[in-house]
C-alpha cells in the first residue's frame, strides 16, 4: 500500500509527540513492506531518500500548497493521505479531493494556542484560537476517518467537533528502548523527566516537590524550552542546585541509557496531555513511572499500577507519590520491558493503522 502522510514538522525537526507518531509508524509501515511519502515543512532532515517533499514557507499563498499537494498526488499515486496536523491540510488539500483521508488528532490546536509559553498577548491568543478551531474542524470533517492516541482525546473530539474517533494508541521501539545493565544499588533515589520546558509541562511544580524529598534525593530534567532560565532561576532560590539539573537536550541515541539509569520517571503535566510517547519509553527499558492524573496519563499509567497516578499537579501530591513507592519494592525491569513490548511495539501499532486503511479502500 502507498501512503502519503501530511505533518506540519517530522522528527527530528521537532521532538514533540505528533512528528515522532508520524515518523515511527510510517518506519514500522515500511517494514511491512508499504511505500510511505512525506509532504511536510521546509526544513533539513538527513538521510530522506526522496521520501520527503517540501511545503513552501507558511507566508505563501495557499495555492502553492495546493499545487505542491497536486504533484505529489499525481506522481505518487497514493492509497491513502494520512494527516497528523491540520494547517498544512488545510491549505493544501482541495475540496475535490477524493480518496481516502485519515487524520490522526494528537491535542486540540486552538487549546494548546491558548496556554503556550509565548510572546504573544494572552488575550491575543484567546482571540486568534476560534480561527484555529475552525481550520482544525474543517479538516476533522473533510477526514474519512479519524483517530486519537486516547479515550481522554476521543472525549475532545467528541466534544469540540460533535465527531467520532478510533483509538490507536502511541507506541515504542521495544528492541532499541531496553533496560540497562549497571544501575548502583543502595545509592540516593535517582529521578528523571524528559519534557519540553514549557508551563503546561509542570516542571516548576516538579522542582519544588523536591524540597519536601530527603535531600539526598537527586533529579534531572532533560530537554529545552523557554522556561529554562525560570526554572534555573528557581532551582538557586531554593538551594537545590546539587539536587536538580538542568540536562538540556537529551539526544536520542542516548535516551535508553538515560531511561534505564534512573530509578523513577516523574511525569508532572499540569495541563494537556494527549498520550505521553516518553511513559512508554521508560517503562520499555525497565524505568516505572509517576505522572498525574491529567489528560491520558491515567488511563496508560493504570494499564501497569494504579499507584504509579499522582493524584493533583502540585508539589505535596508529587513529592508524597514519590516517597510512596520508594518504599515499595522496584518493579522487575524486564517484565516491564516485556508487557510493554507485548502491546505498545510500533510495528503492532502500524498494523492498527494498515487495518484502518484497508477498511476505508
Amino acid at each position: 500500500m502507498k501512503i502519503l502522510v501530511i505533518c506540519d514538522f517530522l522528527f527530528p525537526q521537532t521532538v514533540g509527540g505528533a512528528g515522532r507518531v508520524a515518523g515511527e509508524v510510517a518506519t514500522a509501515l515500511e517494514k511491512m513492506g508499504n511505500t510511505v511519502h512525506f509532504l511536510t515543512r521546509p526544513a533539513p532532515l538527513p538521510n530522506d531518500d526522496g521520501r520527503i517533499t517540501f511545503f513552501p514557507p507558511l507566508g505563501t499563498l495557499p495555492s502553492r500548497f495546493r499545487r505542491v499537494f497536486s504533484n505529489t498526488v499525481q506522481d505518487f499515486k497514493p492509497d491513502v493521505v494520512h494527516v497528523h496536523q491540520p494547517l498544512p491540510a488545510f491549505l493544501s488539500i482541495p475540496a475535490s479531493f477524493s480518496r481516502p483521508l485519515v487524520y490522526t488528532f494528537h491535542s486540540s490546536w486552538p487549546e494548546e494556542f491558548k496556554i503556550k509559553s509565548s510572546g504573544w498577548p494572552r488575550l491575543l491568543r484567546k482571540g486568534i484560537s476560534p480561527l484555529l478551531a475552525k481550520v482544525e474542524k474543517r479538516v476533522m470533517h473533510r477526514a474519512t476517518a479519524v483517530t486519537v492516541l486516547s479515550e481522554f482525546s476521543r472525549r475532545m473530539v467528541r466534544g469540540f467537533y460533535d465527531r467520532e474517533a478510533v483509538i490507536i494508541p502511541g507506541g515504542v521501539d521495544s528492541k532499541r528502548f531496553q533496560p540497562s545493565p549497571g544501575k548502583p544499588e543502595n545509592r540516593a533515589l535517582y529521578l528523571i523527566t524528559l519534557r519540553n520546558l514549557v508551563p503546561r509541562m509542570g516542571l516548576a511544580e516538579l522542582t519544588r516537590s523536591m524540597k519536601l524529598l530527603p535531600p539526598d534525593t537527586r533529579l534531572d530534567i532533560g530537554g529545552e524550552g523557554p522556561l529554562r532560565r525560570d526554572l534555573q532561576e528557581l532551582i538557586t532560590s531554593l538551594g537545590m542546585e546539587n539536587q536538580v539539573r538542568l540536562l538540556g537536550h537529551i539526544p536520542d541515541r542516548d535516551l535508553p541509557h538515560f531511561y534505564s539509569s534512573a530509578d523513577w520517571f516523574v511525569l508532572p503535566t499540569a495541563a494537556l496531555e494527549g498520550f505521553g510517547l516518553v511513559i512508554l519509553e521508560s517503562l520499555s527499558c525497565g524505568t516505572p513511572v509517576l505522572g498525574t492524573r491529567i489528560g491520558a496519563i491515567h488511563e496508560l499509567l493504570e494499564q501497569f499500577d494504579s499507584r504509579w497516578v499522582i493524584p493533583q499537579p502540585e508539589p505535596e501530591a508529587i513529592a508524597a507519590a514519590i516517597l510512596s513507592v520508594s518504599e515499595q519494592p522496584p518493579p522487575d525491569p524486564w517484565k516491564l520491558h516485556n508487557q510493554v513490548a507485548d502491546e505498545f511495539d510500533w510495528l503492532q501499532i502500524a498494523e492498527r493503522y494498515l487495518e484502518l486503511y484497508r477498511s476505508l479502500l
